[in-house]
């Protein structure tokens, strides 16, 4: 797992997507993989934003909806939703996403931290005539 204060200190590469109409981002070392939306096997325990289990690649991976985890309202899935996989630690978790945008390049003059220690959202990519990209933190992002 990479750190994201690496990516605020010094910049480097983003996989840009979308949740409802705000535009986020994962430090691209914290993505591992990006798949069309899989089969989930619903957990009845689990709270309403962890979907269920997906089998990645014969592992039982949960994933989360990232609009639920965020607060924001349901919607359905669509042919552009797809679930990104991100490594925390050792473990791997899914994260489903309305769609992937891009692998933008940041530099640290475009980034500004966020004012709250240890959330979710870890800086904001702020570039004119572009929309604005929330930095998220895999590790806090994935704690129940």
């Amino acid at each position: 797992m990479a750190d994201v204060n690496e990516l605020i200190e010094n910049g480097g590469q983003l996989l840009t997507f979308t949740a409802g109409e705000e535009h986020y981002g994962f430090y691209i070392l914290d993505v591992s993989d990006i798949i069309e939306m899989p089969v989930i096997t619903a957990i009845p325990t689990a709270p309403p934003f962890v979907r269920g289990l997906m089998n990645h690649r014969g592992k039982a991976v949960p994933v989360l909806d990232l609009r639920l985890r965020l607060g924001m309202e349901e919607a359905p899935y669509d042919s552009r939703s797809c679930v990104i996989v991100i490594e925390i630690n050792t473990m791997q978790c899914g994260i489903a996403v309305d769609r992937v945008c891009d692998v933008e390049t940041v530099t640290p003059d475009n980034i500004a931290r966020s004012p709250v220690d240890n959330g979710s959202v870890r800086g904001f990519v702020i570039r004119e005539g572009k929309p604005r990209i929330s930095i998220l933190d895999p590790d806090v992002l994935a704690r129940t």
